[in-house]
């Protein structure tokens, strides 16, 4: 067994991860391993290493910040590892001292981490508190080789075959079980010679639901190796939450909040009014049904409170033209009763203008979420009617929100798998790439800005506990000692976590700015495509045919990265006549390609650089390619003129020289004949 408890740091920080205090014990109780510092990779090893059956710590989020972060954290652990909440019984927190004295242990004090871990590891031994699981998501089974088969040789060949065919049959196997078990997965693997080198099942169900139909296995051969992918943690006192709906929210802010939520479907999940209801509280209250989709009011203009409230969630407000009367009010109610055939008892009138204020958003919306569902169901479309809701809300249109179902739909139904091995890029146009790359920076604004304002409340939140703690270490009576040393030891925790609450908004501040400057930039760029002020040209890092392939091939001029030359690409840049254009490059480089007869311009000015293009002004990208072409024209005849080689004066001279030795010698030997 083995006890947990944090010595310092967090899960939360990333500049300062969380080290444990680790205690592990035999059946009997006995210690048999401990330390007061170990980060999480040793204590994951640890676990493995001393064959751990059982954890237990005083809270599960000590591990990871989120349940999905916990349930990927299991997953490196064993199958049949058991982790206990210690400190939740019954689905009630219970503080360690009343826990560790059903042991027989008496704590006066706030323990230690190291005795934190210690009483940790016996009450999961004893079984005492809250198991914690994996909720699984789909289930893995890897299909593989035994052993490396070493190296070449006849030898190698026959072994790496022998396992290939094992491999393929191993597949067929389990392939035709999961088939007559009628269990829904999809199957990647990669051929080789005589069989598959791999494969992987991808099992659309629970671990629990394949015990009788696949089992692990080892051979000679091959192996079998199923492993789950956990999604998020389950307390087994709890039952498993379904998927949260999307959810419209009203709300009536005062001394006493109204409070009304109802889904995309028009059912009440919610009607709830209190008094003393505090942000916080209600975003808890909302998150508890539902995903929060829109915020609406009665009253026009809207509460500070409600805007406020919006803001936080990042999601739109609807205001009513004007302020609904109580006579509005009382009809929208009645015709939800109507509407819904539900008994809906409304007991406070802040609870009356809540609701009114939802189902007034929701008409607003009625119309295309009618005429949504209406189309999905003629088309026969399996998807998931609220996700399509959602996106008329945000702003599309009932024939664009078809469009994208049905190409989600295509794709997830036809090609989610069996695409052959090399996918094929295709270069999309310039205009899109950067609309799209603008739209992806948009969103990453705006949930940015959305995490900085929950963080923010966080940590006001935070400093007003801080100022409370310390008041009352100011003005509270005389104080046992232990009790001081941990209310010190709590102000000092929570400090910490705003200093770095108060560091993380900041670099999500610098990130949100930067982006910011980001965007701006494409906007404009945008613009001076959409005027023509810019044109694309293709970028190429070498010049090679694969570069080439992957372009526009009727392109003009292309943009060239690096001075490298496929001389099986030369034939295809002169026969297109295609301009190389570079930023800059060698003389030699240059001349190269002149003696090619291939046009190249040098310093050409890039404004933008994009993942398969560049952006240039049309006007100095023609001022280039004019200038590309005469420097060839240039080239080509000064190569000419040198071989039409004209004389020197020297050679001149020379020439008559030898003519007049020649006369001379003439004259000579006919004296001597006379």
């Amino acid at each position: 067994m083995m006890g947990l408890d944090i010595a310092y740091g967090s899960p939360l920080s990333k500049s300062n991860p969380p080290h444990y205090a680790v205690v592990i014990i035999d059946d009997r109780g006995r210690v048999v391993y401990e330390t007061s510092d170990a980060p999480l990779k040793r204590v994951v090893r640890l676990v493995w290493e001393y064959k751990v059956k059982r954890i237990g710590l005083d809270n599960v989020f000590e591990l990871a910040p989120s349940p999905r972060s916990v349930a990927k954290l299991l997953s490196l652990l064993p199958d049949d590892i058991e982790i206990y909440q210690v400190t939740l019984d019954e689905g009630s927190f219970v503080h360690i001292r009343e826990q560790a004295s059903k042991i027989g242990i008496t704590l006066t004090s706030k323990p230690r981490p190291l005795q934190t871990a210690y009483v940790c590891a016996l009450l999961a031994l004893n079984r005492i508190g809250t198991p914690v699981r994996a909720v699984e998501h789909r289930t893995k089974i890897i299909v593989a080789r035994a052993r490396s088969v070493g190296a070449g040789g006849s030898s190698a060949n026959r072994y790496a075959r022998g396992m290939r065919s094992a491999i393929l049959r191993a597949v067929r196997a389990i392939k035709k079980a999961l088939d007559e078990a009628s269990i829904n997965y999809d199957l990647v693997f990669r051929k080789g010679r005589g069989g598959l080198d791999s494969a992987v099942f991808i099992v659309y169900a629970p671990r629990s639901a394949l015990q009788s139909i696949v089992k692990p296995f080892h051979g000679s051969d091959v192996r079998i190796v199923i492993r789950p992918e956990y999604r998020s943690i389950l307390l087994l006192d709890e039952s498993p939450k379904t998927r949260k709906n999307f959810v419209f929210v009203g709300i009536d802010p005062g001394v006493e909040t109204g409070l009304a939520v109802i889904d995309l479907s028009l059912r009440p999940l919610l009607i709830k009014s209190a008094k003393d209801l505090d942000r916080a509280s209600i975003l808890d209250l909302i998150y508890s049904v539902g995903i929060p989709v829109l915020i609406a009011t009665d009253k026009n203009p809207p509460p500070d409170a409600v805007k406020k409230l919006a803001s936080t969630l990042g999601v739109p407000l609807y205001v009513p033209p004007k302020s609904l009367s109580v006579a509005e009010k009382e009809q929208l109610i009645e015709w939800l009763r109507r509407r819904s055939k539900l008994d809906i008892k409304i007991n406070t009138t802040h609870e009356r203008d809540a609701l009114a204020a939802a189902i007034k958003a929701y008409k607003l919306y009625e119309r295309k979420f009618v005429e949504i569902e209406q189309r999905a169901k003629e088309l026969g479309l399996d998807i998931d009617l609220d996700e399509l809701k959602l996106l008329l809300i945000k702003g599309k249109s009932v024939g664009e929100v078809l469009e994208q179902a049905v190409e989600n739909y295509i794709n997830e139904v036809l090609y989610s798998y069996g695409e052959s091995e090399q996918h094929i890029v295709k270069l999309c146009s310039s205009r899109a790439a950067v609309d799209d790359r603008v739209k992806a920076l948009e969103k990453r604004l705006e949930e940015l800005t959305r995490e900085r304002d929950h963080l923010k409340e966080q940590v006001a939140e935070l400093k007003k506990r801080v100022e409370e703690l310390e008041f009352e270490l100011r003005y509270k009576p005389q104080m046992p000692f232990d009790e001081t040393v941990y209310r010190d030891r709590v102000v000092s925790e929570l400090r910490e976590k705003v200093r770095q609450l108060q560091g993380y908004i900041e670099s999500i501040d610098a990130e949100r700015s930067e982006l910011r400057k980001v965007v701006a930039r494409f906007e404009e760029l945008l613009k001076s495509l959409a005027r023509g002020d810019l044109v694309v040209v293709p970028r190429l890092n070498m010049l090679t045919l694969s570069e080439l392939q992957r372009i526009d091939i009727d392109a003009e001029a292309v943009l060239l990265e690096r001075e490298y030359i496929d001389i099986n690409a030369v034939p295809v840049v002169k026969n297109h006549n295609i301009v190389i254009l570079l930023t800059n490059c060698t003389e030699e480089f240059k001349n190269q390609l002149l003696s090619m007869g291939i046009p190249i311009y040098c310093g050409v000015e890039v404004v933008e650089r994009l993942d398969t293009v560049a952006l240039l002004t049309r006007e100095k990208l023609r001022e280039s390619i004019e200038l590309a072409r005469k420097q060839l024209q240039h080239f080509m005849e000064s190569k000419k003129r040198e071989h039409r080689r004209e004389l020197s004066l020297e050679d001149l001279i020379k020439i008559v020289e030898e003519y007049r030795e020649s006369i001379r010698k003439s004259q000579l030997v006919g004296q001597d004949h006379g």
